[in-house]
Formats: structure tokens, C-alpha cells, sequence
């Protein structure tokens, strides 16, 4: 998976839940878990994004955020 198609499937995620992206909904995602490197990579560029609202993860999990929102998509 590349960043740019990590970034759209977050997106993609988010629009199907209305701007919220868990940590659950993506390390159950096959595609997304797939390459957790890109998919964390992506993740962090979205959460330094202005309109978007990320809460550091502070369970275990290999997703870096409990949750991010986006307030516009």
C-alpha cells in the first residue's frame, strides 16, 4: 500500500462513519492492517491536519490514535 492510497482509505473510513476513524475500526480492516507502517504514517500527517482532532492511543494497539475526527471532509 502506498501513502496516497493509506490516506484514502482512512478518508474513506472516515466518510462512512460520518468523520470519526477509531483504532478499532482500523486494525479490523484487513486492508488498512495490511501495512501498519503506511496506514500509522498516514494517520499522523492527518492528526497535524487543521479540521481534524486526534486522541493519542493510550491502550495497546498498533494504530497510534484511540481516535481521530475530521470535521471536514
Amino acid at each position: 500500500m502506498t501513502y496516497e492510497q493509506a490516506q484514502e482509505a482512512l478518508l474513506a473510513l472516515a466518510r462512512r462513519h460520518g468523520g470519526l476513524i477509531t483504532a478499532a475500526d482500523v486494525e479490523s480492516d484487513d486492508e488498512l492492517a495490511s501495512d501498519q507502517p503506511t496506514v500509522s504514517a498516514a494517520a499522523r500527517a492527518f492528526a497535524g491536519s487543521t479540521n481534524v482532532f486526534a486522541v493519542p492511543r493510550e491502550d495497546d494497539g498498533w494504530f497510534p490514535f484511540s481516535e481521530i475526527r475530521i470535521t471536514v471532509l
